[in-house]
C-alpha cells in the first residue's frame, strides 16, 4: 500500500474511533412531552417503568416508555446506568416476561421517531443525547458524560 494511502487509512480509522467513543460518553436525557405532567422520578421508579414490573406513573397514569434500538450509544448509556445491564443481556428477561404476557417498551428507530413520539403522547417517557433534546420536550434527568450518578435538570 503506498504511504499516502496509509495514512489516510489510519486517519480515517482514528476519528471513527474518537466517534465512536464520543457517542459512548455523551450525555444522555430522559424525556417526556413538554405537555406532559409527569415531575421528576425516582431512579427505582425509572428503572420499574422501563423493566415493564410497574405500568403506571406515580400519579396513577399509564405509563409508555420508549427505547432506542438495540446498539445506539444513547440506550447503551441509558441500559447500564438505569437498568444495570446492557440492552443484549435483558433479552433473556423479554422472553420470560413476553410468555407472562409482558411486553417490552416500544422502540423507536431514531431520535426523531422518539421526538415526534412524544409530542403526540403525553404519557409516554424516553431518553436522548441530551445535545438532540429541543423545546418540544420537558427532561426529567441527565446523565452527564462520565457520571454514574444522575443530575437533576436546571429550572429555567
Amino acid at each position: 500500500m503506498r504511504p499516502l494511502a496509509l495514512g489516510l487509512l489510519f486517519v480515517v480509522t482514528a476519528l471513527a474511533a474518537a466517534a465512536r467513543a464520543q457517542e459512548r460518553d455523551a450525555s444522555v436525557a430522559v424525556v417526556v412531552s413538554a405537555s406532559s405532567k409527569v415531575g421528576a422520578l425516582e431512579m427505582e421508579t425509572l428503572r420499574d417503568l422501563f423493566l415493564r414490573r410497574r405500568t403506571l406513573l406515580p400519579d396513577g397514569a399509564r405509563a409508555v416508555p420508549i427505547n432506542l434500538p438495540v446498539g445506539h450509544h444513547a440506550r447503551e448509556r441509558f441500559s447500564l446506568l438505569v437498568l444495570g445491564r446492557r440492552p443484549a443481556e435483558l433479552s433473556a428477561y423479554w422472553d420470560r416476561l413476553y410468555y407472562e404476557g409482558v411486553r417490552p417498551p416500544i422502540v423507536l428507530p431514531s431520535a426523531e421517531a422518539v421526538r415526534r413520539y412524544l409530542q403526540v403522547d403525553a404519557l409516554a417517557i424516553g431518553y436522548l443525547s441530551a445535545d438532540e433534546v429541543d423545546a418540544s420536550m420537558r427532561v426529567i434527568v441527565v446523565f452527564p458524560t462520565g457520571a454514574a450518578r444522575p443530575e437533576a435538570p436546571s429550572r429555567r
